[in-house]
């Protein structure tokens, strides 16, 4: 009975951030041992153009790479020039999945300063990934050190233009050469950068979703919770199928009709209740949902304005259609750290389109559209923020 229960998530109702605990009880990399090797080809920056600087298309000059071994710990810290890695066609990460990553960015702030948002929470999140695939801990504060260091080497590629940022991307894979599903003896970190442009380059867009009543994202139990890679591939055929009938992404849900998240963004219902309150709803993190860091943020936001109930509960598609059909749905949307606010426009169910209200001109709703505002100020603005670290 212990271990049936050892891995099993608790249902969060409070921050899963509140207490962030970053330290490794085991030897850990050090930022102060940190090398860096500068590259003598720099690459080509490409325009600020949001039509060509896509999610994911472009790198920057460097990278950071550290490996681990069972029998030597972690290595030290190195900053080199982007580069392709070996890898050997027996390694766990190719063929079990043993691979964790994360998604953060950074800012080009006033007086050309670098700002990061949450990247604590990163390195948390991670650390918690890392533990569930047997993976090496580390110290999250060092490996944000780390961080700020490749930011500093490559703030010529960090976009200064509204709209625009840098995207940090940590990993953290399997590397025995050896086939055979156990925990790895080797292992290796790293994290490149990539600029990019606002997700929809004209401003907010929203989008049509589709509930999926034939397939999950993640099961009671799961990793569902955590930032892996298997997470992922199993959603590109169903979001192909759904594209092709003329949706946008999958609405993700247990077959009982539990709502658990949109494509890869939680979740926002924004109604009156039955009472006739105004409510602001998300799925409650129960282990089958990521606890993603910019739906901490709209928790606290919200919370803080004191306008509406703010809850984090167990919820029926049955209940959203409902909502929807009483007229009592004000807005919903997702949120996301790529796409920060995704309004949603309608949603398919059971063969039927249920159109979701939204402010044409602002192609969002108006909380929707004033939490993006918001967001995009404490990340971007001149002003201080206990989410903001300047670099």
């Amino acid at each position: 009975m212990m271990l049936r229960s050892l891995w099993r998530s608790p249902a969060f109702s409070f921050s899963y951030y509140a207490n962030l605990d970053l330290s490794c009880p085991y030897p850990s990399f050090q930022a102060r041992d940190l090398t860096t090797t500068h590259t003598m080809h720099y690459i080509t920056k490409p325009p600020c153009d949001p039509k060509i600087m896509t999610f994911g298309a472009f790198h920057t000059d460097h990278l950071l790479e550290i490996d681990w071994s069972e029998k030597m710990g972690w290595s030290r810290p190195q900053i080199v020039p982007f580069k392709s890695f070996s890898i050997h066609p027996f390694s766990a990460c190719l063929h079990y999945a043993i691979e964790c990553f994360e998604g953060a960015k950074a800012y080009r702030g006033p007086n050309n300063s670098i700002r990061t948002f949450r990247l604590n929470c990163n390195m948390y999140r991670m650390k918690q990934s890392a533990k569930r695939l047997s993976l090496p801990d580390f110290d999250g504060a060092e490996l944000e050190r780390c961080i700020e260091q490749l930011l500093k080497v490559d703030r010529d590629w960090i976009p200064d233009r509204q709209g625009f940022s840098c995207y940090i991307r940590p990993t953290l894979m399997a590397t025995e050469e050896a086939l055979g599903v156990r925990a790895s003896s080797r292992a290796k970190l790293f994290v490149a950068l990539c600029p990019v442009g606002p997700y929809f380059p004209s401003g907010l867009k929203p989008v049509r979703v589709f509930c999926n009543i034939s397939t999950i994202r993640s099961a009671p139990g799961g990793v569902g919770g955590y930032k892996v890679a298997g997470n992922y591939a199993p959603t590109v055929l169903p979001l192909k199928e759904v594209q092709k009938i003329g949706f946008h992404q999958n609405l993700w849900m247990l077959p009982d009709g539990l709502v658990q998240e949109m494509g890869v963004c939680n979740l926002f219902f924004f109604w009156k209740n039955k009472q006739g309150e105004r409510e602001l709803v998300t799925p409650i993190l129960d282990g089958t949902i990521l606890p993603g860091i910019l739906r901490d943020s709209i928790l606290e936001l919200t919370r803080s304005m004191g306008k509406f109930k703010v809850i984090e509960k167990k919820l029926y598609i049955q209940e959203v259609v409902e909502a929807i059909e009483d007229g009592r749905m004000i807005e919903m949307f997702g949120s996301g750290t790529a796409v920060s606010i995704q309004p949603i426009e309608a949603i398919g169910f059971n063969d039927k389109i249920y159109e979701v209200q939204y402010d044409s001109k602002l192609n969002a709703g108006e909380l929707s559209h004033e939490l993006f505002d918001i967001l995009t100020k404490i990340q971007t603005g001149g002003e201080e923020h206990k989410w903001i670290k300047s670099i």
